[in-house]
């Protein structure tokens, strides 16, 4: 096993106790029959306080020993190695960044239930969680295909701004475990706003790696590029980056990548 893949043998996964459905589990349970030597999982339980107060439901939930049963029988039936955790917090991505580095997280994977409400899931803790995380965060969507066939790479190859040439770096050498460890199609796009900034695509495809014919060099608005391309190629999954912002910045919404993370309706994994 490479180091590389080393990283992701310790993944947190969120659990919602107010779901039914944890797509976020059935990712891990599925990087685990994958993965060579499989995976460790460390359960974060915990309710959204933000969403709870949206559903203006009465707070009554009653989880008990049974409920933990159902929702590790998975884990124990392939003899996963797993700890978990309960919080009641307000403090809810503190309190998962907390966790992650007690744990030496790898990975981060939450589910996103958009397509159940028919609206957007990510709360303002959510979005905290994807700027600040140290490790990446994975949005498990309820209607992707757990085998990884088709991986798609967001980069921005025409700067030089050494903080967007080290992300994709990052971004690359993640999709590149990925497209190995579930022997998936690797396409790269790269989307630029001004003709004159139009990247060089021998230095592209050398950076990549990737097939010509799997290499998306388009003119226009990121968020639509990327959504188009995705949509295009039927990605399993979309790998972006984002730079940390803390601060007033951290407050701020409205960042490239999370309009595209908006407009995806398939799994996405976040890079800081």
């Amino acid at each position: 096993m490479s180091e590389e893949i080393k990283t992701f043998k310790n993944v947190l996964v969120v659990i919602d106790p107010a779901m039914k459905e944890q797509y976020a589990l059935k990712r891990a349970l599925k990087m685990n029959e994958i993965l060579d030597g499989g995976v460790k999982v460390h359960l974060f339980i915990s309710f959204e306080m933000d969403e709870l107060r949206k559903s203006q439901d009465t707070f009554d939930f009653y989880c008990d020993s049974n409920w933990f049963a159902e929702l590790v029988k998975p884990l124990i039936n392939e003899n996963i190695e797993y700890t978990a955790e309960v919080f009641w917090t307000a403090d809810w991505h503190n309190s998962i960044l907390e966790s992650s580095k007690r744990n030496n997280t790898g990975l981060i994977i939450m589910s996103d239930y958009s397509s159940e409400k028919d609206r957007n899931d990510l709360s303002a803790a959510k979005w905290s969680l994807l700027r600040v995380s140290n490790c990446p965060v994975l949005i498990v969507h309820p209607n992707t295909e757990l085998q990884r066939k088709t991986i798609l790479a967001a980069v921005n190859m025409q700067t030089d701004n050494p903080r967007y040439v080290d992300l994709n770096k990052k971004v690359l050498q993640l999709t590149r475990i990925m497209a190995l460890a579930y022997g998936a199609e690797k396409h790269i796009v790269n989307a630029y706003e001004d003709s004159m900034e139009f990247p060089d695509r021998a230095k592209l495809l050398r950076e990549t790696d990737a097939k010509q014919e799997n290499t998306h060099v388009q003119l226009g608005d990121p968020v639509e590029v990327i959504s188009e391309v995705a949509e295009g190629i039927d990605a399993d999954i979309v790998v972006i980056g984002t730079l940390s912002r803390r601060g007033i910045m951290a407050a701020m919404r409205g960042n490239k990548s999370e309009e595209i993370i908006r407009k995806i309706k398939r799994d996405v994994i976040i890079l800081n």
